[in-house]
């Protein structure tokens, strides 16, 4: 570039200069906490934003036999095999009466994509995160998979941590049938 152009530039970047605007600044920003208000087996909680992939119409499902009472089946979904389980029975231990569950929420992680049946989805919430409850009662039900929660209308609404869900051995294991240890397994 020659003497000239380069002038032209440093004069074009000192007038941008004098007459840029500064960004506003924000004075009371808080930090919010964002998720989804929904209910499992009819207990009110939240699902904190990206902790579930979606939520669908529960597609319909095929039984797979020798399978835990919670596994209802898998379905199809999005091209692939989708297991689904039903939360009132893995969290409740019994089936639900009444009305069919319609949704699911679908969860993937590491190792690990399923669906789990709602019994009521409500809305996107947002909390400011200093107001989160870390010492409410939580249902005895939930109480190991949560982390939390925020007052809302006179209730308290748990936060279904997914991470302390999948972490839980009985789930990684789907097999009705546990095999004896003292089972042995050569061919003799």
């Amino acid at each position: 570039m020659d003497l000239s152009a380069n002038r032209s530039l440093d004069l074009l970047a000192r007038s941008y200069e004098f007459e840029a605007v500064s960004a506003p600044v924000q004075e009371n920003s808080v930090m919010l906490w964002v998720g989804t208000s929904l209910s499992i087996s009819g207990v009110p909680l939240l699902i904190g934003e990206g902790e579930l992939e979606e939520i669908i119409e529960t597609p319909p499902v095929t039984a797979i036999p020798g399978t835990k009472p919670w596994v209802m089946g898998v379905a199809a979904h999005k091209g692939g095999l989708l297991p689904i389980i039903s939360g009132d029975v893995l969290f409740r231990k019994q089936p639900y009466s009444g009305r069919v569950r319609e949704y699911c929420m679908v969860i993937r992680r590491p190792g690990y994509y399923f669906g789990v049946t709602l019994s009521k989805i409500e809305r996107t919430m947002k909390f400011p995160i200093h107001d989160r409850l870390m010492d409410q009662t939580v249902d005895p039900d939930f109480a190991p998979y949560s982390l939390g929660g925020f007052e809302f209308d006179n209730k308290f609404l748990a936060i279904l941590d997914i991470d302390k869900l999948i972490a839980d051995a009985d789930l990684s294991n789907a097999s009705a049938t546990a095999q004896d240890p003292t089972e042995d397994h050569s061919d003799d």
